[in-house]
């Protein structure tokens, strides 16, 4: 926990600015969401993104750091950060893979406690959003969420597609 004070959040049209942008406006309700769900945690004693993660590995078991980041779009940076204060807090552990040079991750004994610890306040924290919205409003959301982050995926893979194209046809007249 970093010992931050979460302010009182604003009213709904005082958190999200206007824009005409995906990605601000996915990145403010990942703000807003995300601080909501630190302060339900905050006794746990983990934030969000930590949850996150042990929950993560909770459920896969022992995992490299390259398939979190791949599962979860997490950059290798930001995950890098996490895993380390993970360890430094004795949350999780590390290890050496099948090959040598993949360090897999997994939780200890007591990360596992601070997870169980962690997951009513968790679960409290969705029945708090879920009580705000619909049943459909919920699913809706869900929805959005797997369509943005697909056509995200596709746009990405075609930028790179294109990018690999643009830079074969500039070898070529070389």
């Amino acid at each position: 926990m970093t010992g931050r004070k979460l302010k009182t959040p604003p009213a709904a049209a005082e958190v999200l600015t206007e824009f005409d942008c995906a990605c601000a406006t996915a990145r403010q309700v990942a703000r807003v969401l995300t601080q909501m769900y630190d302060r339900c945690l905050r006794e746990s004693g983990l934030e969000a993104p930590q949850f996150a993660l042990l929950m993560t590995l909770s459920r896969q078991g022992p995992t490299s750091q390259a398939a979190m980041g791949r599962r979860y779009g997490i950059d290798k940076t930001t995950l890098s950060r996490n895993l380390k204060l993970l360890q430094r807090k004795g949350w999780i552990a590390a290890s050496v893979g099948r090959d040598r040079r993949v360090r897999l991750f997994a939780l200890t004994p007591f990360g596992r406690e601070r997870l169980d610890a962690a997951k009513p306040k968790w679960k409290a924290a969705q029945q708090r959003l879920r009580a705000e919205m619909t049943d459909a409003d919920w699913a809706a959301m869900f929805r959005s969420f797997r369509t943005a982050a697909a056509a995200a995926v596709t746009a990405h893979q075609r930028l790179d597609a294109g990018r690999r194209e643009e830079r074969r046809g500039r070898s070529r007249w070389r």
